[in-house]
């Protein structure tokens, strides 16, 4: 059985709008590099990893509210999407849908949060990577149903995680890795970690204790420096519970797969200097299953 691959397309498009000349424009001179440069990537997962389905999970709320009320802190400094880029995204949707490739959203959550739910329900005989740059989702790999291909130049180099991987990399197995992200702390969400503990000493800790609460309940057996950390950081501790996993039951909100509508294919190629890509793209997908 094909693997289905399931997209953190925000990760990925956002790596190619950062790594693709925004002179790239079509006919009315909006950028259109991100959506190429999505588009190859489709084309380069085809190719080397023959997939059986592509699925493309999006964003519905980069920032739900129901973390927000657990930590106001988050994501409270990043930047705004840049305005070429918020466009790119609804013309990759079209061009999705004109492609008959399946795109997933969850109401109110983040992609992270249909990522997870979607690779909960693989089962059995199936088999399933999700393809990011985002480490926090190294907490679903599982095996043998779901690896994580982990971006380090595109899509073209991708560093596979399975359940050993992950304890090899990090020191910690991947149902422990949320809380090793929460005592570890991550600025670019806004959220401070617990002051003093890096990632050496987080796993130091979890593989003593076993599990946050565990550290909290043997604050006796720490430094008195780390106990006072974890003392002040009580309620932050807390709110991370919340915060941090990802939800492993959202709703789904997905496309129907379906045939390529040709006449759409050709006018957004015409239309957004998107012909190379696409031609790359359809090539690529021959041979895949029905659906792809």
């Amino acid at each position: 059985m094909k693997p289905t691959l399931f997209l953190d397309a925000p990760s990925l498009a956002y790596r190619a709008f950062f790594g693709v000349p925004r002179t790239i424009v079509d006919r009315a001179g909006h950028p259109v590099n991100a959506v190429r440069g999505y588009l190859d990537m489709l084309a380069t997962l085809y190719e080397t990893r023959g997939p059986g389905k592509i699925v493309s999970v999006f964003d519905k709320d980069w920032r739900p509210q129901f973390r927000v009320d657990a930590y106001a802190g988050f994501k409270s400094e990043r930047p705004e999407e840049p305005p070429e880029l918020t466009w790119q995204f609804r013309l990759l949707n079209d061009v999705l849908d004109a492609l008959g490739m399946v795109r997933v959203e969850s109401p109110g959550l983040e992609a992270d949060d249909a990522i997870a739910t979607l690779a909960g329900r693989v089962h059995g005989d199936e088999r399933a990577y999700v393809v990011t740059g985002d480490r926090d989702l190294l907490c679903l790999v599982r095996d043998p149903s779901v690896r994580l291909l982990f971006t380090l130049k595109g899509v073209r180099e991708l560093k596979e995680f399975d359940e050993a991987m992950v304890e090899e990399t990090y020191g910690i197995p991947p149902d422990l890795y949320v809380q090793f992200a929460i005592l570890r702390g991550d600025p670019s969400d806004g959220l401070p970690g617990v002051p003093g503990i890096g990632p050496k000493s987080a796993v130091k800790l979890l593989r003593e204790f076993g599990s946050i609460d565990g550290i909290q309940a043997n604050l006796d057996k720490l430094p008195p420096r780390q106990a006072s950390a974890f003392e002040r950081s009580a309620d932050y501790l807390k709110a991370m519970q919340t915060v941090v996993p990802p939800v492993t039951e959202a709703p789904i909100e997905a496309t129907d797969p379906g045939p390529p509508d040709l006449g759409m294919i050709q006018a957004l190629a015409t239309d957004h200097n998107l012909e190379g890509p696409l031609k790359r793209l359809q090539q690529a997908r021959e041979g895949s299953s029905p659906g792809s």
